[in-house]
């Protein structure tokens, strides 16, 4: 009977340890046709978690400062905010931007918090369709490349980003597995422009001051270089196996950007004034909100 009492006892502190999901996974409700994702931003490591055992585990520093600033620079500008979900988890602990195996390696509030960071960008996703008709996923993340460009990244791999722009134009096959598929069909660019010409987003940020790959300058990264194409996110939430909301991978570079609040806010402040114009070249739109 003690023995029995002491497991019900340890089973129930168990479980008053484990923070509630939206504690884990931090969900925002928006206006505008945006949509934030940060996965790798958390910092919480409750002990009855256990730790992932495989894959990447540390976390992308300030990038959940970095999309508190461009949330409020969004705010600031267009009168709305954009959808945002946060995992607070750590990454030791989840990974929401892999699929669930090696996300939560069968840790079951590690599955649970993985389920709910998904659903709630899904449904923000319909919300954005059903309100606007159309919009933008930004996976904001963080890297540390020799490189220290802004990388986005469109399902295009660095091998495929060295084709010539008639090359790019004329993969269908590429196009359609891109995480921009449907806005490739509504923007008056070819496809090489909408990803790295003077109006893509590449384009557009380094007019702000900010070096980019793919961009104008730096069309696909060096030999050997690093460089992320996107993963489980944008593919999960983009608009590659339908729907009208496209996804970016956004990977920030540390140095001048995500190392100090300055550089931060100056990098939000940029990239509030670029979306303004992106979405009234590709998706014929102007940026406002729609309660």
């Amino acid at each position: 009977m003690r023995t029995l009492f002491f497991h019900l006892f340890l089973a129930a502190t168990l479980h008053a340890q484990t923070p509630a999901l939206e504690q884990l996974i931090e969900v925002r409700s928006g206006t505008l046709p945006i949509i934030l994702t940060v996965p790798h931003g958390g910092t919480l490591k409750p002990g009855n978690i256990l730790a992932r055992r495989y894959g990447v585990t540390g976390m992308d520093t300030n990038t959940a400062p970095l999309s508190e600033m461009i949330i409020g620079e969004l705010e600031s500008r267009y009168g709305g905010k954009p959808h945002a979900i946060f995992a607070r988890l750590h990454r030791s602990r989840l990974d929401p931007n892999r699929e669930i195996k090696e996300a939560a390696q069968g840790e079951p509030t590690a599955e649970a918090a993985w389920h709910y960071f998904h659903n709630s960008a899904q449904q923000a996703c319909d919300t954005v369709m059903q309100k606007h008709g159309l919009g933008l996923l930004l996976d904001i993340h963080g890297h540390r490349h020799l490189d220290q460009r802004v990388e986005l990244g469109y399902l295009i791999t660095g091998e495929q980003l060295k084709a010539s722009d008639t090359e790019l134009n004329a993969n269908t096959a590429l196009i359609a597995k891109s995480s921009i598929r449907d806005l490739d069909k509504r923007s008056p660019e070819s496809f090489a422009e909408l990803v790295r010409g003077p109006r893509s987003l590449g384009g557009l940020l380094e007019a702000q001051g900010f070096r980019c790959l793919p961009s104008p300058t730096k069309s696909h990264p060096a030999l050997m270089a690093g460089y992320f194409s996107g993963a489980y996110d944008i593919t999960a939430h983009g608009s590659r196996d339908g729907g009208s909301v496209s996804a970016i991978q956004l990977e920030c570079p540390w140095n001048d950007l995500r190392d100090r609040p300055e550089n931060q806010r100056r990098f939000a402040k940029a990239l509030a004034e670029v979306l303004g114009v992106y979405f009234e070249v590709h998706f014929g739109n102007r940026l406002r909100a729609k309660p």
